[in-house]
């Protein structure tokens, strides 16, 4: 049943995710990080390490709400593969989450210290109901989280060759709104 239940909210989070604009504003990202490590359950004693190393005093142009349903995705899912880890593997089950400005573009790194992702896996990333490294999975996660990248004109990738899984994405300020410049370019 709770699965069941799960794969509804997934469901439904997915079809709202194609329908809402962001709305930008100035969001505090150590907040939001914090935010979202609450919402984990993995803030004060965990078995999970949390690694936040943010710039100071970072602020991403980005909607709020949308933002933090783009972690919380991420860092879920890496908890998640934690969980999937053998129990006797020497390495510390650790999430890490950065974010710094290059310009006018944030670039935020999730990642964890699990087993990575399988080729299956990599070959439907960002693919809804194929992506899913779970027994049960929708893989709805990573879709979700990369619609709501794109609607801020960025762009989420997984990088290949580290410990684990990491995902990068980039948010640009609205100056930059990739996806606004390219609607007035077919538009003309």
């Amino acid at each position: 049943l709770e699965r069941a239940i799960a794969f509804c909210q997934s469901t439904l989070s997915y079809g709202r995710a194609q329908e809402q604009p962001p709305d930008r504003k100035a969001v505090a990202f150590d907040e939001l990080v914090g935010e979202v490590r609450e919402t984990l359950g993995l803030a004060g004693e965990s078995a999970i390490g949390w690694i936040a190393a943010i710039e100071r005093g970072l602020t991403v142009d980005a909607d709020h709400e949308q933002l933090f349903r783009v972690l919380l995705n991420l860092t879920r899912n890496a908890a998640q593969a934690l969980e999937s880890r053998a129990p006797n593997d020497p390495v510390r089950d650790q999430i890490r989450v950065t974010g710094r400005r290059e310009g006018a573009v944030v670039v935020i790194e999730v990642s964890d210290t699990g087993p990575g992702l399988s080729a299956r896996a990599r070959e439907h990333l960002f693919e809804a109901f194929q992506g899913s490294t779970r027994p049960g999975g929708a893989g709805l996660g990573l879709v979700i989280a990369a619609e709501l990248v794109r609607a801020h004109g960025g762009e989420i990738r997984l990088i290949e060759g580290t410990l684990g899984a990491t995902f990068r994405f980039t948010i640009p300020d609205r100056t930059l709104d990739l996806h606004a410049t390219r609607a007035r370019r077919a538009s003309a």
